[in-house]
């Protein structure tokens, strides 16, 4: 069973990629009263389902009168070795709003998901939105974690000396994760993995710290917005300024349109937290990670 049905002109329904054109402008009304501006262009639409792996011909749209009015972007991957699926975007129409819409779209999806072998539903949800973190613990989700949305609307400070000498800063090829995994104290939000950045390499720019030809501290954002994906130094050198001269190398790179972000960072990474902190950086928002077993 592929849709469920209210009436003939009110039922649910899986989409294709026939469907993009209206699921951006769905996207957009949905989210247009958001915590935070989606106003997301066609191009960047389409760059936000391909980081999160997002299958259109497994995601759930409502229709209307047959018009789009509440949708979930659904991606599919590994999350911790598990088959999992991701909530890219859970959106309904303001107007059509406080009808059960979301409820019915996961009551049929997520039995579906689980007879093709995924065994959990991951997704984050902003921690004010009471309404949505009521409807996901009633579906059976769990707080994992807090995640935090940084940036820096004024000159980022660095508080102690970039580093000089030998320590060269240049941009990286391809990525050797089994080395640079090595220097994390946390693991990154789904948007962050590895599979993400690889999935929107051309979106990314990757900047290394070398010192002596040695990989110490890596640094990947979203070319010319400066969105940071991920950042991190070997734990043997840090406190010597090589967090500082990646960032700086990053905003002389990026666009003076925009500000350095990060996205949805582990709040108890605390050597994270405290770095960027430190250089000017405040929460805009935060969001709990929720898991659910299928």
């Amino acid at each position: 069973m592929d849709s469920i049905q209210e009436t003939p002109t009110r039922f649910c329904r899986f989409l294709d990629e026939s469907y993009f054109t209206e699921l951006h402008r769905a996207f957009l009304h949905a989210f247009s009263d958001y915590t935070i501006e989606f106003d997301l262009t066609t191009e960047q639409f389409r760059n936000h389902i391909g980081l999160n792996a997002v299958d259109l011909a497994s995601s759930v749209g409502w229709m209307e009168e047959d018009r789009l009015v509440g949708f979930t972007l659904n991606g599919f991957g590994n999350w911790h070795g598990v088959p999992t699926v991701y909530d890219a975007g859970t959106g309904v129409f303001p107007e059509f709003r406080r009808q059960g819409i979301s409820l019915k779209m996961f009551e049929m999806m997520m039995p579906l998901f689980a007879s093709k072998g995924y065994r959990q539903c991951l997704l984050e949800v902003i921690t004010t939105n009471v309404k949505a973190i009521n409807l996901y613990l009633r579906l059976g989700f769990k707080q994992t974690r807090k995640l935090s949305l940084l940036n820096c609307q004024s000159a980022a400070e660095f508080s102690v000396d970039l580093p000089t000498g030998n320590i060269e800063i240049r941009e990286i090829g391809d990525a050797d994760w089994s080395l640079l995994r090595t220097f994390w104290d946390g693991e990154p939000s789904w948007q962050n993995t590895t599979d993400a950045i690889d999935r929107s390499r051309d979106k990314k720019c990757f900047l290394g710290a070398f010192s002596r030809g040695e990989c110490i501290g890596y640094l990947v954002f979203s070319a010319n917005v400066g969105r940071i994906s991920q950042m991190a130094v070997h734990p043997k050198h840090r406190r010597l300024g090589i967090g500082n001269v990646l960032l700086k190398t990053m905003i002389e790179k990026m666009s003076s349109d925009h500000f350095p972000q990060v996205i949805n960072i582990d709040t108890s990474i605390e050597s994270a937290m405290t770095f960027f902190t430190n250089r000017g950086f405040t929460e805009r928002l935060s969001q709990y990670e929720m898991l659910c077993p299928l």
